[in-house]
């Protein structure tokens, strides 16, 4: 057995800390979901979940400026300049989405039949911060800033749950839970403005290449975020006030059992990125994903009443109990879809994200011709989003199989940024091999 070197052992204790504050933040962040089921009547949980979808599909940017610099600093020596043009492109963007939101207010109101201007103009402001936050996280990956980077990432999940929460406890309202979800928001940017000040120096052409480069990586990730979304968005749109509120708890199952898997696509996302062309490492991860699954929705036939009391109680929620393991099994299907397009993202297929967005235009146009009223429809619908998830799975990766027939150099060792889990630089692993190989 080799012995562990020193090197090693950093990244391992660097990546421990970074996992432990993402564990942090998605629990929190759980917790926040929780609280408002229980907290609010369905009809405003319902509307509170479509703002949720909303954030998490615009929170892309962030991810995509991460990427950006995270990829650029670990690449790069920096004399403060480049993450300076990383911290203005994340303000530029953050102003950018702030006036796009504020323009699209009145149709959100009226697509998602939500009444409160408030609630929906706070979108713009939570979605600014987070955006901020991108760049930030993005500069302390790339210097390999752990202890920061993983202070930044608690403080999301506890200012959702503190602030968001706290605002639920003291007015269980639509409003009161936007407003502290963009206060919360607020307290990871500045954190991060903290530990980043005294960078400069930048010129707008560094500023240029940044944003060109985010706007080309994140493309993919939208539109996995999109479809991943569409359904509670969906939702909103085709049922009542009260069978959307019973769908959005359902999401909460089908949520968990996507991020369950995420340290899988931690493992091993650097091995694709460096051997893009191994079909058996895809099919292994895809197999232990689809067990993950499996186990879950086992769990939900198994103890249904205790998964409804979860979500938000018997009293509000009894009549998902049938059917919770439904929602697992779509929960289940995204996770296995992440992983796939995360391997296309390894391999540079660059259709992934074409194919994705027919996948979503397909669902839609499925759901909004054949849903039924009442529970029905929204077994129907979360049966509709599995089918859509498995076969989009099964498309991208007979995709990638075709692809590794073929010789292709090995791209550029990749930054893997997760939804809303785990993340860690994928070329600490894979850079000190492919070197290694290289040297030999």
């Amino acid at each position: 057995m080799k012995p562990v070197t020193e090197p090693r052992l950093s990244f391992l204790r660097s990546a421990t800390v970074v996992a432990v504050g993402m564990a942090v933040m998605n629990v929190a962040a759980y917790g926040f979901t929780l609280l408002g089921t229980h907290r609010l009547v369905p009809e405003q949980f319902g509307a509170i979940t479509a703002l949720l979808g909303l954030l998490l599909i615009g929170n892309v940017a962030s991810l995509g400026l991460q990427a950006t610099g995270a990829r650029r600093l670990a690449t790069s020596a920096d004399d403060g300049s480049l993450a300076d043009a990383m911290l203005r492109a994340g303000r530029r963007t953050a102003v950018g989405l702030t006036v796009v939101c504020l323009l699209a207010t009145p149709l959100l109101m009226w697509l998602l039949h939500i009444d409160s201007v408030v609630a929906v103009v706070l979108l713009a402001p939570t979605l600014a911060g987070l955006t901020l936050m991108g760049s930030q996280l993005g500069v302390l990956q790339g210097s390999q800033r752990w202890g920061e980077l993983a202070v930044v990432y608690t403080s999301v999940g506890l200012g959702r749950l503190v602030l968001g929460g706290g605002a639920l406890l003291v007015h269980p309202s639509l409003d009161a839970a936007m407003i502290g979800l963009a206060l919360g928001a607020a307290v990871p940017a500045v954190l991060g403005s903290v530990f980043l000040r005294g960078a400069g120096g930048s010129s707008s052409a560094q500023v240029k290449d940044v944003l060109r480069e985010t706007a080309h990586g994140t493309h993919t990730l939208l539109a996995f975020f999109a479809i991943a979304n569409a359904d509670v968005l969906l939702a909103r749109g085709l049922f009542d006030g009260q069978h959307s509120g019973y769908y959005a708890a359902g999401v909460i199952v089908a949520k968990a059992c996507l991020f369950l898997p995420q340290f899988v696509i931690v493992i091993v996302f650097p091995s694709l990125a460096g051997s893009p062309g191994d079909t058996a490492k895809l099919r292994r991860a895809v197999l232990a994903v689809a067990g993950l699954g499996v186990c879950t929705v086992l769990g939900t036939l198994l103890l249904p009443g205790l998964v409804v009391a979860v979500i938000g109680g018997a009293d509000k929620y009894a009549p998902l109990g049938p059917f919770t393991w439904l929602f697992a099994i779509a929960g289940s299907a995204y996770a296995v879809l992440q992983m796939v397009v995360y391997a296309a993202i390894a391999q540079q297929e660059k259709r992934a994200a074409l194919l994705i967005w027919a996948g979503l235009v397909l669902l839609a146009l499925t759901a909004t011709l054949t849903h039924p009223a009442g529970l029905t429809g929204v077994k129907t619908l979360v049966a509709l989003t599995s089918a859509c998830a498995l076969l989009l799975s099964a498309v991208l990766a007979a995709g990638l199989h075709r692809q590794s027939a073929t010789p292709q150099a090995s791209p550029e060792p990749l930054v893997l940024l997760p939804e809303a889990g785990f993340g860690e630089a994928a070329g600490d692993g894979v850079g000190e091999d492919e070197q290694r190989k290289a040297d030999d």
